[in-house]
């Protein structure tokens, strides 16, 4: 009963509000109905972009996850391209990629598992 919950991407957006300090929040999935129903998440007043890396989920789930990673990337650089201060990775699948993406983007990047741990 005295165990902190968390919903699973509450730390993340409270952490990336945080980072971007009133800049714009890039926000990736590989699944489209995520940038539907996650934006509403985020406190009224913040600046969200958002990205699909196509193909992302379907390449990871052929096992092929360099493409997987590199469409993360791409769509990362186009969240980049819109003035984005922090890139948030929408689903737990995309942590693998979190690497890639900072390195191509050197943008601080933001995984739900890793925002998670850091607030518990």
């Amino acid at each position: 009963p005295h165990l902190p919950v968390l919903k699973p991407n509450e730390a993340m957006i409270d952490e990336a509000v945080e980072l971007a300090a009133g800049a714009p929040i890039g926000l990736l999935a590989t699944f489209g109905p995520t940038l539907q129903s996650m934006p509403p998440e985020f406190p009224a007043g913040v600046v969200l972009h958002t990205a699909l890396a196509a193909g992302a989920l379907d390449a990871l789930n052929a096992g092929d996850v360099a493409a997987h990673d590199a469409r993360a990337v791409e769509a990362a650089l186009k969240l980049k391209a819109q003035g984005c201060a922090v890139i948030a990775l929408a689903q737990f699948s995309l942590a693998r990629a979190a690497a890639a993406v900072h390195a191509a983007t050197g943008l601080p990047v933001l995984t739900t598992p890793d925002s998670a741990i850091r607030k518990l």
